[in-house]
């Protein structure tokens, strides 16, 4: 949350420097309209990580980012999960035969499987359809408990 935080205290501050620095009423108009959008811009991604969420379930684990991306999971398919953080990436990819699925800062649990797993992703992730994963690598706000939900039954 770190990032997306940034991004609203700089905006606003923004915002209010444009109203005493800019001398031109319709630049600053223009200015703080761009300023507005780019705030909706980022709570709506915001709001989308929350309305759809990683869910673990008695037998199948759904990971998602977004609307766009939905892998479904039996749970005796998972051989692994533990917190590993990493800052590489931060958008969905495809890494090492691994969907990565993170967060502004990146990711924090790493998920294995015990063998491969087929999925279908949108084309701007894979153009082979479905496409081969070993594994996850996914950004969840509290990884210890996401890693115990995850363990044996």
């Amino acid at each position: 949350m770190s990032i997306p935080v940034a991004f609203v205290a700089a905006s606003v501050i923004e915002a209010v420097a444009i109203h005493f620095l800019v001398p031109w009423q319709w630049l600053r108009v223009v200015l703080l309209v761009a300023t507005v959008l780019s705030l909706i811009a980022i709570g709506g991604w915001l709001a989308g990580r929350v309305v759809h969420p990683h869910l673990v379930s008695a037998r199948t684990v759904v990971f998602r980012s977004g609307r766009g991306i939905r892998v479904e999971v039996d749970r005796s398919r998972i051989s692994r999960a533990s917190m590993v953080r990493r800052f590489g990436e931060t958008a969905n990819v495809i890494v090492d035969d691994r969907l990565v699925l993170p967060g502004p800062d990146g990711t924090v649990v790493d998920v294995d499987f015990d063998q491969p797993l087929s999925v279908t992703l949108p084309k701007r992730l894979s153009k082979a359809s479905p496409t081969t994963i070993g594994g996850l690598r996914l950004h969840v706000d509290q990884p210890g408990e996401f890693c115990d939900a995850l363990g044996p039954n």
